[in-house]
């Protein structure tokens, strides 16, 4: 700061603040003067090979080399999400859902089948008996499975739990039911109304979300899998090499008066080689994976969608005989069944298009029919029971059975054949992609090879 007297000027210091440092007018640090350096001294290279043809040369075998890197790893970044997708599609996501599928359906179906061979209030027949016990089977081994591949997934490991513990409870009640039915106690009624109870509001509730958690990440995996963002990263990189690969070749045309730079036009085919197959196997994957999920996936989520709702309807049916005449929510709940099934773009009319979309109309007829059938016995148990006549309503239960039996082999049938189309469309998406991963860093290294090579004949020249 400073300080005027008369004659006289001084300069003196107020505090350690008005220090050169502490104004802020210091020396900048060593590594900030070495980077500025560097930086001074990086720009002075550049500026003095810009000067000369063989400099521009060597500048351009740089850029060369950058654009290989970012081709490769751009290029190969999206084929491999694209296939990741795909395999993820076909070998997990799918297969899992499946078993989502089974775990739910068997056990839906467990309980509709105990309830209709312990209506009579004596033992089942040995064809009830062994289809219930064949869904536990199946919802057991479902169940083991899904523990092992879809156990970390969101809540999947609280849902698997909940059935886990829970499925020995529901077995015993139902034990416990056919064995005072055996007795000819009335007592067995009420153990078949506790277990359906467990399984409507605690096991079924569990399996409906894992099906749906698994169902979203199959659609993640079909969003991934068929999006064109892939294909344009790939259609983008692929033509800024081919552009830049013509660009260095005019230059060297130019400046050597030559017309063809061999090592630089075979590096320009065989990039362009790989950029045509990749741009094929993208679109063949994309397309393939599309019908997999348009004629496979789709149908046989709407059909086990069906499967599930019919062993809940029958269930229904039965439980409102075996509480004869004192239940009010399972007559409610089947009324909301049939509103999925008949409504307009209901599972019926969703079946029905699906049918026509892959070529299965005498299937889809044929269970129209039978379910038009069912709905007819369904709504003659109903005036049956509602007219206090329930021996003649149990009586007639088991023609009802049979044809839900026959509706869900019907549907069995279909589900298994979208699963087979499924898989077929899913092979050829991931066949479609094979060798890429492995030819497109290949290429990206040959062709930058070629293009060096090319440009050291040139540099060469002005020594």
């Amino acid at each position: 700061m400073w300080r005027v007297e008369p004659g006289n000027y001084a300069m003196w210091a107020a505090d350690d603040e008005m220090t050169l440092e502490g104004l802020g007018t210091g020396v900048a640090p060593a590594s900030a003067r070495r980077r500025g350096v560097r930086a001074a001294g990086a720009l002075a290279w550049v500026r003095e090979r810009l000067a000369t043809t063989p400099g521009r040369l060597v500048l351009i075998s740089i850029l060369v080399i950058v654009g290989a890197v970012v081709f490769g790893a751009v290029a190969t970044g999206a084929e491999q999400s694209r296939e990741r997708a795909t395999k993820s599609a076909r070998s997990q996501t799918e297969p899992v859902l499946v078993q989502t599928k089974n775990l739910y359906t068997s056990l839906s179906d467990a309980n509709a089948t105990s309830a209709t061979g312990l209506l009579s209030g004596g033992v089942e027949t040995a064809a009830n008996r062994n289809r219930y016990l064949g869904d536990l089977a199946v919802a057991s081994a479902a169940l083991s499975r899904l523990t092992q591949e879809a156990g970390t997934t969101g809540n999947a490991p609280a849902a698997l739990a909940t059935i886990a513990e829970q499925l020995p409870t529901y077995s015993g009640l139902i034990e416990t039911a056919r064995a005072n039915n055996s007795l000819g106690f009335p007592i067995g009624a009420a153990y078949v109304r506790a277990a359906a109870s467990l399984m409507t509001g605690h096991l079924l509730p569990a399996a409906d979300h894992l099906y749906t958690t698994e169902a979203g990440r199959l659609n993640d995996d079909y969003n991934t899998a068929t999006s064109t963002s892939a294909l344009v990263t790939f259609v983008a990189v692929s033509a800024g090499a081919l552009i830049l690969l013509l660009l260095i070749q005019w230059y060297v045309a130019r400046i050597s008066r030559r017309i063809f730079n061999v090592p630089m036009v075979v590096a320009t085919i065989v990039l362009a080689g790989v950029s045509v197959w990749g741009i094929v196997g993208l679109v063949s994957a994309q397309n393939a994976l599309q019908t997999a999920q348009r004629n496979g996936s789709d149908p046989v989520e709407a059909l086990s969608a069906a499967t599930v709702l019919l062993s809940r309807a029958q269930g229904d049916l039965s439980l409102t005989l075996v509480n004869r005449g004192s239940d009010t929510a399972d007559p409610a709940d089947f009324k909301v069944v049939r509103r999925v099934f008949e409504r307009p773009g209901g599972l019926i009319a969703e079946s029905s298009a699906l049918a026509r979309r892959i070529g299965t109309t005498v299937a889809a007829q044929r269970f129209d029919s039978e379910y038009t059938a069912y709905q007819a016995k369904a709504s003659q148990l109903a005036e049956l029971e509602n007219g206090g006549q329930l021996i003649s309503a149990i009586a007639l239960a088991p023609q009802a059975s049979a044809i839900s039996e026959q509706m869900t082999n019907n549907l069995a049938q279909r589900i298994q054949a979208a699963q087979s189309r499924f898989a077929r469309a899913a092979a050829n998406a991931t066949s479609s992609l094979d060798g890429l991963a492995f030819a497109i860093p290949l290429v990206t290294v040959l062709a930058a090879v070629l293009t060096l090579l090319g440009l050291r004949q040139r540099i060469n020249e002005y020594r």
